[in-house]
């Protein structure tokens, strides 16, 4: 069985003021940072027992979430990635080019093509970040 090796960022408190500020960014560099706010580095697609939802599941099966960025770079956002633990198309980085948005944040969608575990790297300039994130579909109850 293979062993996801997810990214989790170390724990902290985000301040309501640092929220689109590096601060309220919680994995990542000086550059380029992102927020990882998957318990325990998995992505959980589809209705959530709160009523919420991280992601959602497509009608061809693919999986999109909404990922924010923060950069202290100029330049476009451009996200790769590949499923780990088993071929797969690679995942679809959607980011706008132009954003109005105060300070450096940058929101996009990702998309996967299939549950599993994902090796994602973002890209402004020089600045580059890599994670790792396990997708699982919700588990209906019964």
């Amino acid at each position: 069985m293979f062993d996801c090796p997810v990214s989790v960022p170390a724990e902290h408190k985000v301040a309501p003021s640092a929220a689109f500020t590096a601060a309220g960014f919680d994995y990542g560099g000086k550059h380029l940072r992102v927020a990882l706010r998957w318990p325990g580095g998995t992505l959980l697609a589809g209705p959530l027992p709160d009523g919420g939802e991280s992601a959602h599941i497509n009608a061809d099966g693919s999986i999109s979430a909404k990922v924010g960025w923060w950069r202290d770079v100029d330049g476009e956002l451009v996200i790769r990635g590949r499923r780990l633990d088993a071929n797969a198309r690679p995942l679809a980085g959607d980011a706008p080019r132009a954003y109005s948005y105060p300070g450096r944040f940058i929101p996009s969608t990702i998309t996967f093509p299939t549950v599993g575990c994902w090796r994602v790297t973002g890209t402004v300039g020089r600045a580059t970040i890599s994670f790792v994130v396990r997708v699982k579909r919700v588990e209906r109850a019964r």
